[in-house]
């Protein structure tokens, strides 16, 4: 019997410019999609990945190409957008509208989150309910499709009423994970630009995070942190840099530092394997000292993300991040100390925030003068501790909409003045003037001349 054929399929996410408020649309590669499509490979079947950020594909298009698969799966979400989801998923949608509905699987934060609605608008076969990739290999491999209750982490509508099967586990070894299908990607497509150039990808080391932020959605990760083994993700990052080229990485780890002990081995293997890469990640700001910066900054980290979140100590004890204000000067200090870059994220619209904590926040982006910063308004995102503490009823929004800012407590035209001048008080300065343009010429070189 011929191998089943498999499509996986990352929208394009056009509906984001309908947002009330602007989210990035980085051309990053689907690490979830590439890890599923691997697993698949492993088991005989044949997959192609569909990464229509690149491809740009009508959905007339898409719904042609879909027709010579066995299975289809979409996602609304791609890795790295897990905890922090699109606003306005009507490209998700669109993407959906001629693939055949019996073959049709969907999956990611918003499908976790509101499977009811999201079945009942897509008429899709399945919903994958959380971490994903062993629900999809398992549906590409059934031999029982109409009996979905076989398989855990599923949501389907029987008859008109929604059903699903047991709970899927996380992973616990992530160490079985294969290496993602780059194969199936166009890799040159991908970038971190201005940030980082070409020869772009992403990888992670572990899942999870213990921290309790109640505006992050935690339902594709779960909070128990699971790790790769220090040798197994050296052994990925040597095979991602020297069998796939990557020159530049972003470890999209959730709190990359937060296991000391693990990211001194892991700094220390990249100087013993010669592998030469320019790297960045996330962590939180009571992850870092001096050991630490060092370390990371002479295995090649370039860039570290920081949540800030907010400009005072009020505020931040409110959102359950557990930092102070004066943790985030000693971590940029370091970084700074040690020739690391910084980025900050940091949010105006918390839950009782007045106009002058806001400007707090204006206020300590400037002192802390990172090379960069990002600014948003925060989200109760359904799902979250957030959402919950606002009483905010997911069912009041269509299925393809998240509420954009949070309105129950702040107008969004006060708002936007207030993001408005953070970013014209932040970018306005020769310093960062200097940073974007420097980084913008160095980037467009490698991108150009690679």
């Amino acid at each position: 019997m011929d191998p089943k054929r498999i499509l996986l399929i990352n929208p394009n996410w056009t509906g984001i410019q309908n947002q009330k408020q602007r989210q990035f649309k980085r051309l990053w590669p689907p690490l979830s999609l590439a890890l599923a499509a691997a697993m698949m490979e492993r088991q005989g079947l044949e997959v192609r990945i569909i990464d229509n950020q690149v491809k740009g594909h009508s959905p007339e298009k898409i719904g042609l190409l879909a027709e010579k698969y066995d299975r289809v799966f979409v996602t609304s979400t791609p890795y790295d957008r897990w905890q922090c989801p699109s606003l306005d998923i009507g490209f998700f949608f669109d993407t959906l509208r001629h693939i055949s509905k019996d073959k049709l699987c969907v999956l990611g934060s918003h499908v976790t989150e509101r499977p009811e609605a999201i079945l009942r608008e897509s008429g899709a076969r399945a919903a994958i309910l959380g971490e994903p990739e062993q629900t999809m290999l398992d549906m590409a491999c059934t031999q029982y499709p109409d009996d979905l209750e076989r398989i855990p982490g599923l949501a389907w509508l029987d008859e008109g009423c929604v059903k699903k099967s047991a709970d899927r586990e996380y992973m616990k070894n992530m160490d079985a994970l294969p290496y993602p299908a780059f194969h199936l990607l166009d890799m040159k497509a991908y970038h971190y630009f201005p940030v980082m150039g070409k020869s772009f990808g992403i990888l992670e080391a572990s899942r999870g995070c213990p921290g309790k932020c109640n505006f992050c959605y935690m339902g594709m990760y779960g909070r128990r942190v699971r790790r790769k083994s220090v040798d197994r993700f050296l052994d990925e990052t040597e095979w991602a840099v020297r069998k796939m080229g990557l020159k530049n990485v972003y470890f999209m780890d959730l709190e990359f530092a937060i296991n000391k002990r693990f990211v001194l081995d892991f700094c220390q293997g990249l100087e013993d394997r010669g592998l030469i890469l320019n790297w960045c990640c996330q962590t939180r700001v009571t992850d870092m000292d001096e050991e630490v910066a060092q370390a990371m900054a002479q295995a090649g980290c370039s860039l570290i993300h920081f949540g800030v979140e907010a400009g005072t100590d009020r505020i931040l004890k409110q959102t359950g991040k557990g930092i102070l204000v004066k943790d985030c000067y000693k971590a940029v200090r370091l970084c700074k100390s040690f020739g690391i870059r910084t980025a900050l994220f940091m949010n105006f619209g918390f839950p009782g925030e007045h106009d002058y904590e806001m400007e707090a926040t204006i206020k300590l982006a400037l002192n802390l003068d990172p090379d960069y910063a990002a600014f948003h308004l925060i989200v109760p995102f359904p799902g979250t501790a957030l959402a919950d503490n606002c009483g905010l009823n997911p069912e009041n929004f269509p299925a393809h909409q998240y509420p954009h800012y949070n309105f129950f407590d702040h107008d969004l035209e006060k708002l936007k003045r207030m993001l408005h001048q953070a970013y014209w008080k932040f970018y306005l300065r020769p310093r960062p003037i200097f940073n974007v343009l420097g980084d913008m010429l160095k980037n467009s070189q490698n991108m150009l001349f690679k």
